[in-house]
């Protein structure tokens, strides 16, 4: 059974909504490191999940017309619904994108970021929970589909622990593992295209068994321990 939506319309509601979204979410830490980073320069930027008057700020600082949500449509989280209102009251449009940190990304989920992509009005900012994981694949692909940067470039310069923060050796391995397995297939099929590729991982236990074997063999239970317990990421 569904979760029913958060609701903003009383003091006391409002009040929930502010301490699930700073304490239980962890937004709180957001507000003192936003990870907000340019991908294209006065264009789209990347950051981590900003709170309703950071999202302001920005809007008023940068201009932003689009705001691309990789942590998907949940009305019943708050952080969720303080975004959604602060979008609505600023006119800025909210595009909803599910994508996990630790799992492959199947032909789904590619197309739906694309055309994410294609719909943004910009300058556009897309954030995900800490700007580390999922908004690197995001701006890889980015700059990869809209701007023809070779692959192996934007890969180079977005997944990378400093200033984004991203582990290759945790969970969040696996993005740079499904970027490698592409490239590789590439070099024997030239013409390939990245979201007719990953059609192959939606095959459940094909993908099961490449995470399987890419945690066994790749990840460090260091990095692990830190970014599934201390940091939580999704």
């Amino acid at each position: 059974m569904s979760k029913p939506p958060v609701k903003l319309d009383t003091f006391s509601q409002k009040t929930k909504a502010w301490y699930g979204s700073l304490i239980k979410q962890h937004n709180l830490v957001n507000i003192l490191w936003l990870n907000l980073h340019p991908v294209v320069e006065g264009k789209i930027y990347r950051s981590a999940q900003p709170t309703p008057w950071q999202l302001k700020k920005l809007v008023t600082e940068y201009g932003f017309k689009s705001i691309i949500n990789l942590r998907g449509r949940k009305p019943h989280y708050p952080v969720y619904a303080l975004e959604k209102r602060a979008c609505d009251e600023l006119g800025v449009e909210l595009i909803d994108v599910s994508i996990f940190s630790r799992r492959i990304p199947d032909d789904k989920t590619l197309l739906a970021l694309k055309e994410a992509f294609e719909r943004a009005t910009y300058p556009a900012l897309m954030h995900c929970k800490a700007g580390a994981d999922r908004s690197s694949l995001a701006s890889v692909l980015y700059l990869y589909w809209m701007e023809n940067v070779p692959l192996e470039e934007a890969m180079k310069e977005h997944l990378r622990f400093w200033p984004y923060g991203y582990i290759k050796s945790s969970g969040a391995g696996i993005i740079a593992a499904f970027f490698e397995a592409f490239l590789d297939y590439r070099n024997e099929h030239p013409d390939a295209e990245i979201i007719e590729w990953s059609k192959r991982w939606a095959d459940r236990s094909r993908r099961k068994a490449f995470e399987k074997t890419f945690k066994e063999n790749r990840t460090n239970p260091i990095a692990d321990f830190f970014f599934e317990k201390i940091l939580r990421r999704e």
